[in-house]
């Protein structure tokens, strides 16, 4: 065998080749100022004594293993089941795959960074931290580094399959946010509440309190399965809603890691005080046995500690949705794994599952190599073959996901490299059967469960919305002391949803004016009284946290909404709207790629505009356009012409903006933006404006001011007074 070590110098680079003799081969190639060293051999393992990760030193090169663990059978350098691909995992692996290698099981060097009295952790910690649910920020808001060196926080992200969060746990986070964070909670686009401005000293205290009430942060971000997402609703007696939310909680489970680092790390070894509180839901399927159970076709690694993921865990983040036919209120599409419940004929019986599979939203500006992608459909799963194909799928993207190129190691970029079938007879071979086809759907309907709702067990459950997520007291709004109020005085519990906002659940029907009115005091607005535009729209955090923003998205989209309402009401369009997002930057977390219209960061103040996107969120993304650099004072001048086009050239006057951009062509609308003069607008015809009146046979006494008021809103609409005025009277008095 050859050892080639790669040695890195300040003034040149340096390849010195070596025979020797070692019980595995040992391989290298430089990689990001490390040297990278793979061990791999199926019948014996030599693990590497030096620490991984450790910068080259002048003239020196430092080993790093990332092969199997100690009894490791099976995993990215020794695939169950062969496939041909363009890489191999064996030769090299990108940095973090090294630092998860070296770390014991999600353990170092985070036990020894968490113990010093600095106030941040090693570059290799935060890779660590992030599977313990925590990321480390900076505030950059602060422009001179002296006060940015000072300014190290972290963010803790929770994991509550189906976005469910019982009001005493509530309680607990207000407390926390208010004791050791900002003051804040924030909902994310995965239905989960994340707790910004905790200082490294008080991590330890969040997150034990937070395990001890029944929730925890482990597995909240990482290279494993994220939170799980289902519809926000809570329909005690809809067989098909329930098994979405349990099957969701057994794959938070089944999936979640199993080394005993987060104990050890925050619990001093212990077990936390109380049970999450939603294994009471999933006791009947035996998880520790279906995690353990081998078919005999490598899905099992044979690692003593991780059976499923094994030593390096997997090659990126894994997200994973279910929900019900015709409900896509989770965006199922985005997801590495989306699973649709599909029922009997009774409604009541569990038939199975249909799976899509290889959905993601990161990507990288100007590289082609990264894009999003909408999933797949993979086929259909009976329920009793279901936990078995879904640990198939994992192992699948274990083995054979890409390790070598970060930015390229989701399982979306495996599907599309190998394609959807070579895929599925990949799966088929750790599954051990074959996927049967893919059962057919209504049409998919995006669902946000806001207002008013009967949950069908003599309670009512109320949908509230909080813009861009953002759970905080302001002068005009309080939200977080209204949640509260109603937690400690109602009873109440929570349903975070996929869109940022809020589902209040198990609602007494003799409260419900109470709620009501509790809601009013605080400034929360009933749904009646939000734009469908900001309803739909939702942003990422962007700054001053986030360490990837490249322009604010968060603290810029009430504008954003404001000024895209402003323009649909001067062009006669205030009865339509669609979906907007907006991120700081093109990984894409709050899914921008799937809305009708959005807007990534690609500089300050600047976006990439992107169109096309499906009003339902469904089976496509929508489309870059060339406008790479628009800036945030040309918002209106940049969508006006968009909305001209579509506002004379769709089809029926329902067609979405989505559907109108996707059906016509980004390169025709752009072709119409490039000729279209602002204002034109208003001598182009209107093909669905509705007709005009007749002559009027009779009058009626107005006031000036109503008159005013009737027709701006008449105009804003592409009506005239008299028609809107009809319109109002005939429904109040059909109503």
């Amino acid at each position: 065998p050859i050892l080639m070590i790669f040695s890195k110098s300040a003034t040149m680079a340096k390849t010195h080749v070596f025979t020797v003799t070692v019980a595995a081969v040992m391989l290298s190639a430089p990689c990001a100022g490390y040297t990278i060293n793979a061990a791999r051999a199926r019948g014996g393992m030599r693990r590497c004594a030096r620490r991984a990760a450790e910068p080259c030193m002048d003239g020196k090169a430092e080993l790093a293993d990332f092969g199997l663990g100690v009894g490791q059978k099976y995993g990215p350098t020794a695939p169950a089941h062969p496939m041909e691909k363009p890489w191999s995992n064996v030769l090299t692996q990108e940095g973090v795959q090294i630092v998860k290698a070296a770390s014991n099981d999600l353990r170092d060097p985070l036990v020894s960074d968490m113990a010093n009295e600095e106030i941040f952790v090693s570059k290799d910690s935060i890779h660590i931290l992030k599977h313990h649910g925590s990321y480390m920020q900076q505030n950059r808001d602060l422009k001179k580094k002296a006060e940015r060196e000072k300014s190290y926080q972290f963010m803790l992200r929770l994991k509550v399959p189906c976005g469910e969060v019982p009001g005493p746990l509530f309680r607990e986070l207000d407390e926390l946010s208010n004791k050791y964070g900002q003051g804040d909670l924030r909902a994310t686009t995965r239905q989960a509440f994340q707790l910004h401005g905790v200082l490294k000293g008080d991590l330890k205290a969040v997150v034990s309190t937070i395990a001890n009430v029944g929730s925890h942060t482990y597995g909240g971000c990482g290279d494993i399965n994220r939170n799980l997402m289902t519809p926000a609703v809570h329909f005690p007696n809809n067989a098909a809603y329930m098994y979405c939310q349990k099957y969701s909680k057994a794959l938070a489970d089944l999936f979640k890691p199993m080394s005993s680092a987060f104990n050890e790390i925050w619990l001093d070894g212990e077990k936390a005080a109380t049970v999450e509180y939603w294994q009471k839901d999933i006791e009947e399927f035996k998880l520790d046995e279906v995690r353990t159970y081998d078919n005999g076709n490598g899905i099992i690694t044979g690692h003593p500690v991780e059976p499923i993921y094994g030593r390096t865990y997997l090659p990126k983040k894994f997200k994973i949705a279910f929900t019900v036919p015709g409900d896509n209120g989770v965006d199922l599409y985005i997801n590495d794994i989306g699973c649709v419940v599909i029922m009997e004929a009774d409604g009541e019986t569990l038939a199975g599952f249909n799976i899509v599979v290889g959905g993601g939203m990161g990507r990288t500006h100007r590289k082609e190599a990264t894009f999003a992608r909408a999933a797949d459909h993979l086929g259909f799963v009976k329920k009793d073959d279901f936990f078995e194909a879904m640990k198939a799928i994992i192992a699948t993207q274990r083995d054979h996901g890409n390790r070598e190129v970060r930015s390229s190691a989701r399982l979306k970029y495996l599907v599309h490299t190998l394609g959807i079938n070579d895929f599925r007879s990949l799966v088929e071979q750790y599954l051990g059967k074959p996927i049967e086809p893919w059962v057919p759907l209504p049409a998919w309907k995006y669902l946000d469960w806001m207002g008013w709702h009967d949950q069908g067990d003599g309670k009512l459950m109320l949908g509230i919305n909080v813009e861009q997520g953002r759970v905080r007291d302001t002068p005009e709004l309080r939200i977080k002391t209204c949640l509260r109020t109603l937690v400690d005085n109602y009873g109440v519990d929570l349903l975070l949803t996929p869109s940022q906002s809020i589902v209040l659940r198990n609602i007494e029907p003799a409260h419900k004016y109470n709620v009501e009115a509790v809601l009013r005091e605080h400034g929360v607005k009933l749904i009646h009284e939000v734009d469908a535009i900001t309803r739909k729209s939702i942003a990422c955090p962007s700054f001053p946290l986030c360490g990837l923003a490249m322009a604010e998205a968060e603290r810029v989209q009430p504008q954003i909404n404001a000024r895209l309402n402003a323009k649909l009401r001067e062009m006669g369009m205030a009865n339509d709207d669609f979906v907007t997002r907006t991120t700081g930057c093109p990984n894409g977390c709050a899914r921008p790629y799937m809305a009708e219209i959005a807007f990534v960061g690609s500089g300050p103040n600047t976006y990439q505009l992107w169109l096309g996107g499906s009003p339902a969120q469904a089976e496509r993304t929508g489309q870059a356009t060339s406008i790479f650099k628009m800036k945030f004072d040309d918002l209106e001048k940049t969508v006006e012409p968009i909305f001209a086009m579509w506002k004379s050239q769709r089809n029926a006057p329902d067609e979405a903006l989505g559907d109108f951009c996707h059906r016509v062509g980004i390169a025709t609308v752009e072709e119409f933006m490039e000729t279209y003069e602002l204002g034109s607008f208003k001598t182009m015809p209107s093909p669905f404006a509705p007709a005009a009146l007749p002559a009027p046979d009779s009058s009626i006494g107005i006031s000036a001011q109503v008159l005013a008021k009737l027709q701006e809103e008449a105009s804003a609409r592409d009506m005239d007074a008299a028609s809107l005025l009809e319109m109002i009277v005939s429904e109040a008095l059909e109503g």
